[in-house]
């Protein structure tokens, strides 16, 4: 299997370094040959570095998989999809030489496209703007060959890299103090962002996004995670850009993969002293090494640790209940309902149980969203809907959100309940560090990152349930734990203009799926009379009836067996 892949290599490497290496329209349709395949363009690059490229030790180069795997897919159009705008954000730790990577994505590209492009760096400094140039430079000034297709290197006042056939490579600091003014009015053909995340949001999308239209430029942007207000953010987890963006996303774990590089970015010890010296939960082991954005820590659910639970299976449908029937087949199924007011939807989800290897889990097997009406929702119906629900799904357990408005439905459900023997329980909400919430969602959270929970894969559903599903994450990624002012607590809550509904019907569900005893183990009230334990009314009296306050004089006795023969 490695001797063609060898073949290959040694077959690009004489067709870069012979008289082809001075035919450019040549050398471009090699390029644009290989542009849909990301494999093949990963040859390609590594006949590139042997044949051209040196390391600092003047050895041939030879990149880690985490590297080429960027390059590749800054270099290839999408896959699958030769017309779509290439569009890429990168997460990746520091140190795990993502700039130098992209340093050698672009003297690739100028190799091969010599002619009247414009490559453009930006990034928030002009430190780190010279970065990825000053890589560039080097790796055209190290071989003559490369050298000899440069026209001008420019190292001040607008510093560029001129070839001969005309393309050229700048760089420039976007920050407040010149207002994104090097990019206005560009229009590259390949546009690299380090550090995007550093980037002023207002400054980025006024100046940046605007300028990739024209040529429809590979928009590759990177860095390592700050704030989650910024278009880093949005690329990266926003469903809006889902379908736009390819989303990158590495840790330490992939840079310490060696492949076939001569030594990896650093070893796992390193990771784990540092690791001690930082604390796991620190903000800068997260950030720099997790590459979890900083405010991910006030967010209640990591979105990797929730889409780590999608499984490609389908959800259930709901017959309607004709004559009060069951569904035999289904078994340790619970249904969650969050009720909505006037404007929040009412979310009735099914979970069932299920054994692994691991131990419980819990399935989501059917949703489903009630929206108000004008005036509100129609509450004999949203009553009669979750009772069929229930029914079908021969529930052993019906929890509902009876906090607010779902109080008002409690005693009907209740009733409702008893003749099909579903267990009926009317969960109450409060809030602060302690409160039912607050302790039900860090359960919630610990299954997830333990792989208890299962949810379908909206990418596998049909239009409907994907809709459903995608609005289930959503929510489950907006969740935040913010601070009560007036409590100075910290509680769970969706953000302003934002919902919980799928959040609090499923917490509520798998509360009762996974952290309670079995349905049929379990009662809605116990009542145990311990001998040892005295009522109100009896205080003051001992146990033979008398009070301790009496109206006629005791008898005098002493209470010791008599001593005889004294």
């Amino acid at each position: 299997m490695t001797t063609p892949v060898k073949n290959e290599g040694k077959t690009l490497k004489t067709a870069l370094t012979g008289a082809a290496a001075h035919d450019s329209r040549k050398l471009e349709n090699v390029f644009e040959s290989v542009r849909a395949d990301p494999k093949k363009m990963t040859q390609l690059v590594r006949a590139f570095c042997d044949a051209y490229l040196l390391d600092q030790q003047q050895r041939p180069l030879r990149l880690r998989p985490l590297q080429e795997n960027i390059i590749a897919k800054a270099l290839c159009f999408p896959e699958e999809d030769v017309d779509k705008h290439r569009k890429l954000a990168i997460l990746a730790p520091r140190g795990s030489g993502k700039s130098f990577a992209l340093s050698v994505a672009i003297v690739v590209y100028m190799f091969f496209k010599r002619f009247r492009d414009l490559i453009f760096v930006l990034a928030p400094s002009e430190d780190q703007a010279a970065l990825i140039f000053n890589y560039v430079y080097r790796h055209f000034a190290d071989n003559s060959f490369l050298d000899s297709l440069i026209k001008n290197y420019r190292f001040h006042n607008k510093p560029s890299i001129i070839m001969k056939g005309g393309t050229v490579l700048r760089r420039a600091p976007l920050a407040p103090s010149n207002q994104g003014q090097a990019i206005r009015g560009q229009h590259p053909t390949f546009l690299v962002i380090d550090e995007s995340p550093l980037i002023d949001d207002a400054l980025f999308v006024d100046n940046v996004e605007p300028c990739i239209l024209a040529n429809r430029a590979p928009f590759i942007n990177l860095g390592t995670p700050k704030s989650k207000e910024n278009h880093m953010w949005r690329y990266l987890y926003d469903d809006a850009y889902a379908e736009s963006f390819e989303r990158l996303h590495y840790n330490w774990k992939d840079a310490i993969v060696q492949g076939r590089a001569y030594e990896a970015a650093y070893t796992e010890e390193d990771m784990l002293t540092k690791m001690m010296e930082w604390g796991e939960d620190s903000i800068y082991w997260k950030t720099e090494y997790e590459c979890e954005f900083v405010e991910s820590i006030s967010n209640v659910f990591n979105p990797e640790k929730l889409k780590a639970c999608f499984e490609d299976y389908e959800l259930e449908l709901a017959r309607p209940s004709t004559d009060g029937e069951t569904r035999e087949d289904y078994t340790n199924c619970t249904v969650g309902v969050d009720i909505g007011k006037s404007i929040n939807s009412t979310v009735i989800s099914v979970w069932r149980t299920e054994k692994s290897d691991d131990g419980n889990i819990a399935r989501l097997i059917y949703v489903e969203e009630i929206t108000p009406k004008t005036g509100g929702h129609d509450i004999p119906y949203q009553r009669e809907r979750i009772i069929d629900v229930a029914t079908n799904f021969n529930a052993s357990r019906l929890i509902v959100d009876c906090t607010g408005i779902g109080g008002a439905i409690e005693q009907d459900l209740r009733v409702a309940c008893v003749p099909k023997s579903i267990h009926f329980m009317a969960f109450i909400f409060t809030g602060g560090p302690k409160g039912t919430k607050t302790q039900v969602y860090r359960d919630y959270v610990s299954y997830v990152q333990k792989g208890q929970i299962r949810v379908p894969n909206p990418d596998k559903l049909e239009p409907n349930e994907a809709k459903l599903m995608k609005r289930w994450l959503r929510q489950h990624i907006d969740l935040e734990y913010v601070m009560d002012i007036a409590n100075k607590t910290e509680k769970i809550s969706a953000p302003d203009t934002k919902h919980d509904d799928y959040c609090d019907s499923s917490v509520m569900a798998i509360h009762a799926s996974l952290s309670m005893l079995p349905a049929e183990g379990t009662f809605a009230s116990l009542s145990v009379d311990k001998k040892s334990r005295y009522s109100n009314a009896n205080i003051g009296k001992t146990r033979g009836g008398i009070g301790l306050m009496v109206s006629r004089p005791r008898r005098n006795k002493i209470n010791k067996h008599r001593l005889s023969g004294i």
